[in-house]
């Protein structure tokens, strides 16, 4: 009896042991597989990560190629209104505005005409509604990125909105007070020195009309601050983007 009491202790161990080394195999690897897993979802974060900051970067290259030709346009609408305005000596320097521009259209458009202000966002909106900017992991750039496509941009298209209600109001006191200038506009029989001379001595006999062209002249210069705070953005976040994958 106590041989086989003895026997039965010898299969006992023997068998506990076989089974605890294969539960530890069977732990192990599961620990294994599960910590591969998670190394390949890191991984693959840190592939999609690479992605979306890169496609910031590109689009920051695009917005700042826009925000450079927009900026530039709208110094020179404020070159042509300051000469327009405000010329020297009280007399309006047409060759000053002919080394601006030499066409009639050009004059006209910055006058009455609104230039909107949209930069190219497709990649940031793309990465927003497909929740790819999870995998950005600085919370700086994600601040940055809200400040730069919500708070300066929208100081930038508020004061293009505001721009576009003053326009489209005063076209029509325009069309009824001072005709001559619009239908000067594509009379060709009217020089270029002649429309600048019409458009002067509208503005000196009409202070309702000066006074809306000085409106329009504030908006640029509102516009222009507002684009240097959004390009100081752009930069921000540039800078941060080039600190996080380099």
């Amino acid at each position: 009896m106590q041989k086989r009491l003895c026997i039965f202790d010898t299969m006992k161990n023997k068998y506990l042991i076989k089974y605890s080394f294969e539960f530890v195999v069977i732990v192990l690897g599961i620990s294994v597989s599960f910590w591969l897993n998670e190394l390949s979802i890191d991984n693959q974060n840190e592939v999609e990560r690479i992605k979306v900051l890169n496609s910031l970067k590109m689009e920051i290259k695009e917005i700042r190629d826009y925000t450079f030709e927009r900026e530039k346009t709208w110094m020179t609408d404020l070159r042509l209104l300051n000469e327009l305005l405000f010329p020297r000596n009280g007399i309006v320097d047409t060759d000053s505005i002919l080394k601006i521009t030499t066409a009639k259209s050009r004059i006209e458009t910055f006058l009455v005409i609104y230039r909107v202000f949209d930069p190219p966002m497709n990649r940031y909106y793309s990465i927003i509604n497909s929740g790819d900017l999870k995998f950005v992991k600085s919370d700086k750039i994600k601040e940055i990125l809200s400040r730069l496509h919500n708070t300066s941009f929208s100081y930038v298209e508020t004061t293009v909105e505001y721009e576009k209600q003053l326009k489209q109001s005063f076209l029509p006191f325009l069309s009824q007070n001072h005709p001559e200038i619009i239908l000067a506009r594509d009379d060709t029989s009217v020089s270029m020195k002649k429309y600048v001379d019409i458009i002067s001595r509208s503005i000196n006999s009409d202070k309702k009309l000066k006074a809306n062209f000085i409106m329009v002249k504030r908006y640029l210069d509102y516009k222009l601050s507002f684009l240097r705070l959004y390009n100081m953005s752009l930069d921000d976040l540039e800078k941060e983007i080039n600190l996080v994958i380099d």
